[in-house]
């Protein structure tokens, strides 16, 4: 029930043959298994009637919208990550006028296409930010959008995330930076070692994510359905209450 009022909210269609739920299902189906469209059971309905409903959906920002339906509390520290994901030969192809691989996030790497998923959670394991980049991408370069969210009062990352820049801004909002230094550093930052422990929250919050076979490997040829894709994960782990 939470769900179709959910659905209900972000979209426009009457209730005149609305199937929200069975849709739904569908949707989440298809995530978990990582199986092709085609392979929808037909107890679904026609599969392309599901996609075609998923990318209308994906193109239009509603998952992300239905991602934001769920209220969460203010986090009081924020834990940011990234993880690589793997790119499936499916994903390849994406045409050149509209601006070629990169611009659908995905980068080549000696070990194929790949794409990295960069979040900041809570405490409690609850999304607050996430963005989808080619797998090159360093992590520190994403830090300002995803710690930009004004919660928390401290930041944890890893050695990744020990960057000068992001540390001063941090500072001058006020927020603490759990933060380890790099080796290169010629003084080394002291920081807290219990709070730093923390960071098996997001970690966890992955792991929870890559349950979902077609996040934890890339199908989607566009950017746009990806990040559907992954709006929807995000949505079913938190309705599961699953809290770290």
């Amino acid at each position: 029930m939470r769900v179709a009022a959910a659905m209900a909210a972000v979209t426009s269609r009457g209730p005149k043959g609305r199937d929200d739920e069975s849709f739904f299902e569908a949707i989440v189906w298809i995530l978990r298994t990582g199986a092709p469209w085609r392979d929808l059971p037909e107890a679904f309905g026609k599969w392309s009637r599901s996609y075609r409903r998923f990318r209308r959906w994906a193109l239009a920002g509603r998952w992300e919208t239905l991602r934001h339906s769920l209220r969460r509390a203010e986090s009081k520290l924020v834990l940011i990550d990234s993880t690589i994901i793997k790119a499936h030969p499916h994903a390849a192809g994406a045409l050149r006028r509209a601006g070629g691989q990169s611009a659908q996030a995905l980068g080549r790497s000696r070990g194929g296409l790949t794409t990295k998923l960069h979040a900041a959670v809570s405490e409690r394991g609850e999304l607050v930010r996430y963005v989808v980049t080619a797998g090159q991408v360093n992590d520190v370069t994403q830090a300002g959008f995803l710690t930009e969210c004004g919660e928390g009062e401290a930041v944890i990352g890893d050695r990744a995330y020990d960057s000068d820049a992001l540390l001063c801004r941090l500072e001058q909002r006020g927020t603490a930076a759990v933060i380890p230094s790099r080796s290169n550093r010629k003084v080394f930052r002291v920081i807290d070692p219990i709070l730093y422990r923390r960071r098996n929250v997001i970690e966890s919050w992955f792991g929870r994510l890559k349950g979902f076979r077609r996040v934890a490997t890339r199908d989607e040829k566009t950017l746009a359905s990806y990040v559907g894709v992954v709006a929807t994960a995000a949505f079913v782990v938190a309705l599961s209450g699953w809290r770290a």
